[in-house]
């Protein structure tokens, strides 16, 4: 490695600063068998810089100048260079199309929250209503729903560690105080894991929002969170960011991870991410997008668990992307949550819907079950079918209750 950085050092001092403006971002994965001498070889073949790398999945991060044309290798060319696959690593938003209006939305104080959700409110006391001890006005209207309350008596989550793959968390929320547990900036791993968007802070509260009758509570209100920031304040990250983000939490014993952000199209890099995550053992839950069409990526790959959003009269919400990828739909319309600064609001999504199914995974880890199929089985165990096609709604709605039987 130390060879490496040298040719790296001795590349940028001879590279114009023109060629440097044109340079793009790939990833560049290579064979298993491929030696440093091998890498070193083609990233000199590209007059490339390198930025990154993540062992785990066997490639580098680099800048490429302009005209590097590595689209247009050959076969027989990619061979003789040890690799396997090239991949433009693509910064975008990824949560554009992923939340209806999410960052546009304004910031409204408590008073506002509470005429919004009033509706669901009224509706979801309907589905199920908090048994005793529980304070109905904490609980929001998709936590009801999904039942979580019956389950509290047997488990609040206690034990499973989750990660939120997203913007960060504000770790000093009152109703997120204690929860979370650690974290990681895989945009930038000197500084700090802390939230600078609102995404992920709300999906956060869904999962995991303590207990203590103010605010809202979570499905799972014991389970350790853990602050994966792969997105900048804008939502934005590179596509090696989020996979920095997955390979760490294989790599620290995460055993459930909420993937509520996602892209119409699929990735090499992105399907080895979660395939190597689920070997080490992490239930990765996935939004299935809002486009209204066809499942998005992640949550496209088997190696996920796709969830789709419901609103409070159990309709597939008119922007829930939906199809055979679908394996469980929980309440994504009107989501009343934690967001920066102490702060709540209402926001609606897959996102929105797929912090309850992780929240419901948690449930089903401290019970017992393990891995990816472990936890895919219990939660399957525990769905209910509603009216919907099954391409809008997989198995269904999950029920807490049946859960912690």
């Amino acid at each position: 490695m130390r060879r490496l950085l040298t040719l790296v050092v001795a590349l940028l001092a001879a590279w114009p600063a023109s060629a440097q403006q044109d340079a793009k971002r790939y990833i560049i994965g290579f064979k298993p068998q491929a030696t440093a001498a091998q890498r070193e070889a083609a990233l000199s073949r590209f007059g490339a810089a390198l930025l990154d790398s993540v062992e785990e999945l066997n490639f580098l991060v680099a800048d490429l100048p302009g005209d590097a044309q590595v689209q247009a290798l050959s076969d027989s060319e990619l061979a003789d260079l040890q690799i396997a696959h090239i991949e433009e690593d693509v910064y975008t938003n990824w949560l554009m199309g992923a939340e209806p209006s999410f960052l546009a939305a304004p910031l409204p104080n408590w008073s506002d929250v509470r005429a919004v959700v009033g509706k669901f409110e009224r509706r979801s006391a309907e589905f199920n209503p908090p048994p005793a001890g529980v304070d109905a006005a904490e609980v929001p209207w998709g936590i009801r729903r999904v039942n979580a309350p019956a389950a509290w008596a047997v488990s609040e989550g206690a034990g499973a560690r989750v990660a939120v793959i997203d913007t960060g968390i504000d770790a000093n929320h009152p109703d997120l105080a204690g929860r979370v547990a650690g974290g990681y900036n895989a945009i930038d791993a000197r500084k700090p894991y802390f939230d600078d968007n609102v995404h992920g802070t709300h999906v956060a509260g869904t999962i995991a929002a303590r207990r203590d009758g103010k605010g809202v509570v979570g499905v799972a209100p014991q389970a350790a969170l853990f602050a994966v920031k792969v997105l900048d304040k804008s939502a934005s990250g590179n596509l090696s960011s989020i996979i920095k983000g997955i390979v760490w939490c294989a790599k620290n014993n995460i055993q459930v991870a909420n993937m509520s952000l996602g892209s119409p199209s699929g990735s090499v890099f992105l399907r080895l991410a979660v395939k190597y995550a689920a070997s080490k053992g992490v239930a990765v839950i996935a939004a299935a997008g809002n486009s209204g069409g066809h499942v998005g990526y992640p949550a496209g790959y088997e190696d996920t668990i796709a969830v789709a959003a419901s609103d409070e009269q159990d309709h597939i919400a008119q922007f829930s992307s939906r199809g055979p990828r679908v394996e469980f739909i929980a309440p994504g319309v009107g989501v009343n949550s934690t967001e920066p600064g102490g702060r709540y609001g209402v926001h609606s999504g897959t996102s929105m819907a797929t912090p309850h199914v992780t929240g419901l995974a948690a449930l089903a880890v401290s019970r017992g079950a393990r891995g990816l199929q472990g936890i895919r089985a219990a939660l399957a165990k525990a769905a209910k079918p509603i009216w919907l096609k099954p391409g809008e709604q997989g198995r269904g709605m999950i029920d807490a209750a049946l859960l912690a039987r």
